[in-house]
């Protein structure tokens, strides 16, 4: 049975605004149920959500904050059998190394690696029951340029890329896929906040596409990865940053 015959139910984090809205009305169509998950911004997600409706989508708005493990199993369970995660929510850390408190590189890894640790968990035993699950983690071309972001960002994004490929291992015989998203300098709403108006000027110029990127770049390969047609890639970490990595 094709995928456009089948109503898939997706679980999007951080899906209020930047990347993980843009997933979201891009993987929304009709049958399909979108679940919208945000922090503390009703709102902005209420937008995105009549997005995805006016594509002809189902839609739920779920709320929790990803760094408390009770709220991340709590949503879980509200999410329901999901076929389809996408670990897009993180936490930006540019607290420098002299600087950096333990608190801080807590709770960036609570968010960026232990949520998206116990969402698989939670909700990939249902996908490998059914056999059939696309699981997509949204990682950082940070994490081989070692940076501009701080160390507790990197490290995390990281630990991520590991967690995906073991991941991998452990649903593929399910017929469950794990993959990583890797965005080059995508910019977003985020973006400008903490870093300016013109923040990836350098970025840019180091890419081999010299232009800025933006959210609908990393599209195309979210559509394929959790397509039925990309079965056999698994445990991979696909970089979408106008060739600022070489992967």
């Amino acid at each position: 049975m094709s995928e456009a015959a089948v109503g898939r139910r997706v679980l999007v984090t951080g899906a209020r605004r930047g990347i993980g809205a843009a997933i979201a009305v891009e993987l929304a169509r009709p049958g399909w149920t979108l679940v919208l998950h945000h922090l503390e911004a009703a709102g902005e997600a209420e937008a995105v959500a009549r997005q995805c409706r006016e594509r002809g989508a189902r839609t739920e708005i779920l709320e929790a904050d990803l760094a408390d493990p009770a709220a991340v199993s709590a949503l879980a369970e509200r999410a329901g059998p999901v076929d389809i995660l996408v670990n897009n929510a993180s936490r930006a850390s540019n607290v420098g190394l002299a600087a950096l408190p333990l608190p801080e590189w807590q709770e960036t890894f609570a968010v960026n690696v232990t949520a998206p640790m116990l969402l698989a968990q939670a909700l990939g035993a249902g996908m490998a029951a059914r056999g059939w699950g696309r699981i997509v983690n949204v990682t950082s071309a940070t994490v081989a340029r070692g940076g501009p972001s701080g160390p507790s960002y990197v490290a995390s994004k990281a630990a991520l890329v590991g967690l995906t490929r073991s991941l991998a291992r452990s649903f593929g015989p399910a017929g469950v896929t794990v993959n990583a998203l890797s965005p080059g300098a995508i910019l977003t709403e985020r973006e400008v906040e903490i870093l300016g108006d013109d923040p990836h000027r350098e970025i840019i110029a180091a890419q081999f596409v010299p232009r800025t990127l933006l959210p609908e770049d990393l599209l195309a390969a979210v559509r394929f990865l959790v397509a039925d047609g990309s079965g056999a890639m698994t445990g991979q970490v696909v970089e979408v940053g106008g060739g600022i990595v070489l992967g």
